[in-house]
């Protein structure tokens, strides 16, 4: 009896270790397991010359709600000048949450990059639009340098909703009954209610465009005495060594861009100098003698910025006295209209001192 007690307990014993050693293996196995890789970013390269772009986008399926984190990146070989997109408020219909951009030396050349995060503006089928860079390639000295552009191809993608696929949305009320028709003797009744209420909102409405002419007036007047404070701080600073005229001219023709921009609503921080003239002269509270002016001021500027030319203190006195004359004669071309305007009969919001 002994003994097959003993012979039991064994065989109990051995079918443990038995178990535990499956089960060391099984962990064994399951820890040499790779783990997922993560999804790959949407991508696309452009290239022309000695000049590459490529962006991405990440997430590549996004759900809306996620941010987007979309980056450029343009590598060039040395001796080749990159104007990288100007950074605005919006990118196509994506508004721009944060901006970073960044600038690295390598032996090949130089590479940039900016990263964007964009807030997604609905579902469904979208796409990032074209990006422009520019460049002007100096390594020729035999050949005179022209700025190209390069432009880099669309970015179509989809984003989700965030309800389950194929759920229907619970939540939504039943329709309500069909509306009456109107009869005779009700508005026979009502008729002068009604015609109060067309008189009320007459007037709101009148009211309404007051404001809006108001509001448009401000931030004229704003656009100009912003302008005119950058103009002045960048007097204080002095006329700029030969070093530093790169940078000078830079903020120099950004200021009065921006002017122009905020000055007669135009929205376009991602357009060439042709581009950008050929917009603003769509006004027409810019005269021909503005656009010539307005014309040969930034073709100094670029002329600065991408040929690496060295201006004396005297040019470079002059393009701040030029800068200055546009901003005060277009300034003084609206208070001009205004005074036609009200000379016509339609009153205006008076102005600060010196607004434009």
């Amino acid at each position: 009896m002994r003994a097959v007690l003993v012979l039991g307990l064994a065989v109990v014993l051995a079918s443990c270790r038995q178990e535990d050693s499956g089960s060391a293996q099984h962990e064994g196995d399951a820890g040499n397991e790779s783990p997922a890789s993560e999804e790959t970013p949407l991508a696309v390269e452009t290239k022309d010359g000695p000049v590459s772009a490529t962006v991405t986008l990440a997430p590549a399926a996004p759900r809306l709600g996620d941010a987007l984190v979309l980056t450029l990146v343009v590598t060039a070989k040395p001796g080749v000048a990159v104007e990288m997109p100007a950074f605005g408020e919006a990118l196509g219909r994506f508004a721009i949450v944060d901006f970073t951009p960044r600038e690295d030396a390598t032996d090949d050349g130089v590479v940039l990059s900016q990263r964007y995060t964009l807030q997604t503006p609905a579902s469904g089928r979208q796409r990032i639009p074209r990006l422009r860079v520019e460049f002007l390639d100096e390594r020729d000295a035999d050949a005179e340098p022209k700025v190209k552009e390069l432009l880099t191809d669309e970015l179509a993608f989809v984003v989700a909703s965030v309800l389950p696929e194929g759920e229907a949305l619970t939540e939504l009320r039943s329709a309500r009954a069909p509306l009456e028709e109107l009869q005779g003797p009700w508005l026979q009744r009502n008729w002068p209610w009604l015609v109060l209420g067309v008189v009320v909102l007459a007037g709101l409405g009148s009211g309404v465009v007051a404001w809006l002419r108001r509001a448009e007036e401000r931030a004229r007047s704003t656009a100009f005495d912003r302008a005119m404070a950058r103009l002045d701080r960048l007097e204080r600073r002095g006329l700029p060594s030969a070093d530093a005229a790169d940078a000078w001219y830079v903020e120099l023709s950004d200021i009065v861009r921006r002017y122009i921009e905020e000055r007669f609503a135009l929205r376009a921080p991602e357009l060439t100098t042709e581009e950008f003239l050929a917009e603003a002269g769509r006004s027409p509270e810019l005269t021909a003698t503005h656009r010539e002016l307005l014309s040969a001021f930034l073709a100094t500027c670029d002329r600065v910025k991408f040929a690496r030319y060295s201006p004396g203190e005297d040019e470079s006195q002059g393009a701040l006295d030029v800068a200055k004359r546009f901003l005060n004669e277009t300034a003084a071309s609206h208070d001009r209209a205004a005074e036609t305007e009200r000379r016509d009969g339609d009153p205006i919001v008076p102005q600060a001192a010196g607004a434009g």
